[in-house]
Order: structure tokens, then C-alpha cells, then sequence
């Protein structure tokens, strides 16, 4: 789902090891806190989601026993499950549906509910498994301008369907050929002819600038994107589950997870929504840009979590 440039084996030991170095493991909580219960490496891909979802589980452990470091911009799947498996990281957050189609290349889950039940076997020949997903997702969804959707009567991605050839979708180069392009599109809720325009930014401000002002009707921008609320955007339905379920779920080496570690993390994912980590983002990119460790401290205790 995000875009991280894969570095080098070589590089990864060396920035693992003077990450590594680099980390304390104190208690965010102060020195008074419970006994500790043992040593957790947390990592991070590299994008401010991501170093804030570690942050927000790597304290809620440490709240409650652990001793936690971090281990940040690790960069993308090919690189952290490697890691994972060789235990340079104990725990890394991730996003369900791309997690299993890393693992399984071949899996065509995309609800919510088939991805969980499809995970467990794919990621067992890794030696790698989970805890419970959060409700939080932050996959592609297509978006259209609140005053387009009263315009056009859009509640739903197949409500494109009858205006389908009057419409630009704007998106990255690759969505065209992915399966929630174009040919997902037309074969799943029969929305073909449309014309597309590249916008190579992630739904970032060339898409979000081409929609406001109807260069294009249609944007790929990811639900946990800030600007998302604060246009007023509408995010189309999709309730044939066209695009892959993206809840974050923690991933752990076999060897790192417990049952304890897992029940801590559930009491996370469990308050964890969509609307909450989009709140995240937008704090995180604030003027004051406060660091993911602040925002997740203020989050987790405003949660009453710690």
C-alpha cells in the first residue's frame, strides 16, 4: 500500500543495528511502571502511519511490563519479514489484505472476514502469525466531491456505472492494471469506458488539486488520508468488496507472540478505527508536527488505554 524503496541486505543490518543502538527501551510511562516482562523489538516501514502504529502498541506494551525498542523505516514487506523471521524485529504493524497477498501471491480473498480467515495458513510456512486486526483501514477507495455525489446520486462505486464514459478517474500509473482497476471495475460493478489520468502522488495534493477543481471526477486516495475530511469528500461504498480489506493487524515472529502480548494489543485494535487514525495523520502533519511518539502517548491516554 505505501510505496518504500527496498534497500540492500547489507543496509538493513547496518540500519537496524545503529537503530538499535540508537533506542533506550525506557518506559514512555516513567521508571515507576510494572515489572518488566521481557524485551520487544517494534518496527516501522518508514511512513508516519506506520512509526505511530508502532508507537501506539509499542506503549501500550510498555505500559503494562515490556521492555520496548524501536527499529524505524525498515521499508517495505520484502525487507520486514526477513527481519522478522531473523529476529531483528519481534513485532511490526502491518495492513491485512497486502500482508496476505505478500504471503500468498495466489490469494484472491478481499472482504474483510476472508482475509482474516485466509491469513493464519499463509503466514504459518513463515513462521509468522497475528493478533486481532484493528477496525482502522487504510486502503485505496475511490472519491468523489461531495457536490459530484449529490450531482450524480453516488452512494456506491456502481452508481458510476450510468455516467461511467463521462468521468476520469485520477489515480497512479499502476491502477489502471490492478485488480481494482479497470478491469475490476467493469467485470465486478460494470463501470467500463471511463478515461484515466495518471497522477503519480498517491492521492496527494496533484489528485486532491485535479478533483477540486473537476480535472477529474473520480480520485484513488486512501481512507486514512487527512484531506478526506477535511474537503468533504465521499468516499464510494464498496460493497462487493472490489478492493482488498486493508485493516492494520500486528504481525509477529511466532517466537516473540504470547498471549499476553496479544491480549494488549487487541485492547489497541480494538478502539482502533478509521476515523481515529485518520485523526492520527492529521495530527501527526500538523504545524507543530509532533513526533509519532507524542501522538501516540496523547492518543493512548486519551483512549484511557494507559
Amino acid at each position: 500500500m505505501k510505496r518504500i524503496t527496498k534497500v540492500s541486505a547489507g543496509l538493513l543490518t547496518l540500519a537496524l543495528a545503529m537503530s538499535l543502538a540508537a533506542c533506550n527501551g525506557n518506559n514512555p510511562f516513567g521508571e515507576n511502571g510494572p515489572k518488566e516482562l521481557g524485551s520487544l523489538k517494534i518496527g516501522s516501514q518508514g511512513f508516519a502511519e506506520s512509526d505511530i502504529l508502532a508507537q501506539i502498541y509499542g506503549q501500550m506494551l510498555a505500559a503494562h511490563g515490556y521492555k520496548v525498542s524501536y527499529v524505524t523505516g525498515i521499508g517495505s514487506r520484502e525487507t520486514f519479514i526477513p527481519a522478522l523471521q531473523d529476529g531483528s524485529i519481534d513485532m511490526i504493524p502491518d495492513y491485512a489484505g497486502n500482508l496476505l497477498y505478500g504471503a500468498d501471491p495466489k490469494a484472491t480473498a478481499t472482504s474483510a472476514a476472508d482475509v482474516m480467515a485466509a491469513l493464519p495458513a499463509a503466514l504459518d510456512p513463515l513462521d509468522l502469525t497475528t493478533s486481532s486486526a484493528a477496525q482502522a483501514q487504510d486502503s485505496d477507495a475511490l472519491v468523489v466531491t461531495k457536490q459530484f455525489a449529490t450531482d450524480n446520486k453516488l452512494v456506491s462505486i456502481a452508481d458510476l456505472a450510468p455516467i461511467a464514459s463521462t468521468i476520469t478517474i485520477g489515480a497512479n500509473t499502476e491502477f489502471e492494471t490492478r485488480s481494482y482497476g479497470r478491469s475490476g471495475l467493469e467485470s465486478v460493478y460494470g463501470v467500463k469506458d471511463w478515461k484515466f489520468k495518471a497522477i503519480d502522488d498517491y492521492g496527494g495534493p496533484g489528485t486532491l488539486s485535479d478533483l477540486l477543481n473537476g480535472t477529474i471526477q473520480v480520485a484513488d486516495i486512501y481512507t486514512t488520508t487527512p484531506s478526506i475530511k477535511q474537503n468533504d469528500l465521499v468516499v464510494l461504498q464498496d460493497p462487493l468488496h472490489l478492493i482488498a480489506a486493508q485493516n492494520v493487524i500486528p504481525l509477529f515472529s511466532k517466537s516473540s507472540y504470547t498471549v499476553n502480548i496479544a491480549n494488549l494489543c487487541d485492547r489497541v485494535s480494538n478502539v482502533l478505527t478509521t476515523e481515529e487514525l485518520m485523526s492520527l495523520n492529521e495530527i501527526s502533519a500538523g504545524a507543530s508536527k509532533p513526533s509519532a511518539e507524542s501522538v501516540a502517548k496523547d492518543w493512548l491516554k486519551k483512549m484511557g488505554l494507559v
